[in-house]
């Protein structure tokens, strides 16, 4: 451990060697105080290391939250918009069903299917309401999906 006093200056250069050594390894690489001999950096450099691991497992659980929460908070969204979309659709149908009974509602709610734009829903409610007659209203969201009265497959 270079301990004569002709190693002295080695002995400070490898203290500083290993004291930036430990930097760039420790968690968040802030530099270390380590003493300025090897005996001294090996002692501190000991009861230092033992704690990483647990600091690196404390940080590994902290991203792993983190990102958790991203990828659920993503899927909750993507989820509670497939299902306003789905209710948005049995909403079309069902104002349809109460303007020109149920016959009618139920094609329109067949017609647009698996349907997931806002726009396209949209755009057939108000056909609800300007339609004259069933058949009219049929016809036109028929016409607008580019079917023919009939779901496509």
């Amino acid at each position: 451990w270079l301990r004569a006093p002709r190693d002295a200056g080695l002995n400070r250069a490898f203290a500083v060697w290993l004291r930036q050594l430990v930097a760039r390894m420790k968690p968040g690489g802030a530099e270390v105080e380590m003493g300025d001999t090897l005996e001294e950096a090996a002692m501190t450099l000991a009861e230092r290391v033992a704690q990483w691991p647990k600091q690196w497992r404390q940080e590994g659980v902290a991203q792993g939250r983190r990102e958790g929460v991203a990828q659920g908070r993503r899927e909750g969204v993507a989820q509670g918009r497939r299902e306003g979309v789905a209710e948005e659709r049995a909403l079309v149908g069902r104002i349809a069903a109460v303007r020109f009974g149920d016959a009618v509602g139920r094609q329109v709610e067949h017609m647009l299917g698996d349907t997931d734009e806002w726009h396209r829903l949209t755009a057939v409610a108000e056909l609800v309401v300007r339609a004259g007659s069933g058949p009219e209203l049929v016809q036109e969201v028929a016409r607008r999906l580019g079917q023919s009265g009939q779901k496509r497959p």
